[in-house]
């Protein structure tokens, strides 16, 4: 695996921090990060009443003994030393991060701080949730590697299962689509320094944005100029087109009574104005505590491109994203399973990617619509004529995105 650039570096590190900074607040203890008149050197400062930690933390691209003991040796002479200049005392703590620390390694590590370093509180943890703490009553902060990530470094999904799953697919459209109108894709609209920038846009966890920004690095989709840019965005948009071709969950449905020709988007306009009218009255009633999401719903595919007023395959029958499958949402939208096999008037496609689709989908007349990116991932595969409606959007809407950053 190459080394990360010095960029991805700095991310790892800043959503480490945050990550620990976070920890230690909602247990109740007040972080400075970066402390002035401690140590510029030092990462953070944690204090509760009369305890203090002065805490310093280091990351290594590979969880090896012979590079994570040195890297610890160092955290350990810093944080000693920062704790040795604060007046009134505090307890020095030096906490070692990388992608994945095995139990083992953890053992080694805190076994060579025991030895050398009683005075230090110790720490390491991982991307994977693995947290091991020791000393001075660190203890609490521990916590056991998530069960469905382990055995992942034997067994390793896809790159391209990472790359684009739910999340990283509403990360990858923020960093996309900033040249977009905002009238065909709703994301934020900023330029990101690194992961925790990114993280705090997209209303998504630091580590989460951390591997995502990782991983495109890893993949020469990233580049190095003070900002999250991408490059090479043809060659990822076609990783993102074969990645988007697994079978989604699509169900046939008619209406239970005929309308006009607007009875789709009637349906939907009404069903979304019931929806948010319910969810307010629902939220009253909790205190602000919803127990249950709505279930969001949006025009996809020809539907959506119509709607964008980009419509060339005409007789194709529209498309409804649903976020989950019931009887009650389709009887309100006036819809019917029952014998569409034969006679459907519609699809309803229920994703698997469903924040990156609810949370960039513009409204319209009080319509939802999915944003214009996913519009041309979902027709560019598709067999009535998707490949030419593709060609549309990518002409007059995409174009300088699809020549953007050419390898």
């Amino acid at each position: 695996m190459p080394a990360p650039n010095s960029m991805v570096a700095a991310s790892r590190s800043q959503a480490y921090e945050q990550l620990l900074a976070k920890l230690f607040q909602r247990a109740g203890w007040r972080v400075e990060r970066q402390p002035k008149g401690v140590d510029r050197d030092i990462d953070m400062v944690a204090q509760r009443g009369d305890e203090r930690y002065i805490i310093q933390l280091k990351v290594s691209s590979e969880a090896r003994r012979d590079r994570a003991v040195p890297l610890m040796s160092q955290a350990i002479l810093e944080a000693q030393g920062a704790a040795q200049r604060v007046s009134g005392g505090a307890i020095p703590v030096a906490v070692l991060a990388a992608d994945h620390v095995s139990q083992s390694l953890a053992e080694q590590v805190k076994h060579f701080a025991e030895r050398n370093a009683p005075n230090v509180g110790i720490g390491l943890m991982d991307a994977e949730g693995f947290r091991s703490f020791q000393g001075h009553g660190l203890e609490w902060l521990n916590s056991e590697r998530s069960r469905s990530l382990e055995g992942r470094s034997s067994a390793k999904p896809s790159s391209s299962f990472y790359l684009f799953s739910d999340l990283n697919q509403w990360m990858l459209k923020i960093l996309l689509s900033q040249e977009i109108p905002e009238s065909m894709i709703r994301v934020p609209r900023e330029s990101y320094e690194n992961a925790s920038q990114l993280a705090e846009a997209a209303d998504v966890s630091v580590m989460s944005a951390f591997r995502f920004v990782r991983q495109l690095s890893s993949e020469g989709f990233l580049e190095e100029n003070g900002i999250l840019g991408l490059v090479r965005v043809e060659a990822l948009l076609e990783r993102w087109l074969a990645a988007n071709q697994r079978r989604v969950r699509e169900i046939p449905v008619r209406w239970i009574i005929r309308g006009e020709k607007s009875q789709l988007e009637s349906a939907v306009r009404a069903y979304v104005s019931s929806l948010e009218a319910g969810a307010l009255r629902h939220k009253q009633r909790l205190g602000g505590q919803l127990s249950k999401g709505p279930n969001r719903i949006c025009l996809g595919l020809f539907a959506a491109a119509e709607a964008f007023g980009l419509k060339f395959v005409h007789g194709a029958l529209p498309h409804i994203y649903l976020e989950r499958l019931d009887e009650e949402s389709l009887s309100q939208l006036g819809l019917s399973m029952e014998n569409a096999d034969r006679h459907a008037d519609a699809y309803v496609r229920i994703p698997e990617n469903p924040e990156a689709i609810f949370r960039a989908a513009v409204k319209r007349n009080g319509i939802p619509i999915a944003d214009i990116l996913q519009v041309w991932l979902d027709v560019s595969n598709h067999p009535a004529r998707g490949r030419a409606q593709a060609e549309i959007i990518g002409k007059r809407v995409l174009s300088k995105l699809l020549k953007k950053g050419r390898a």
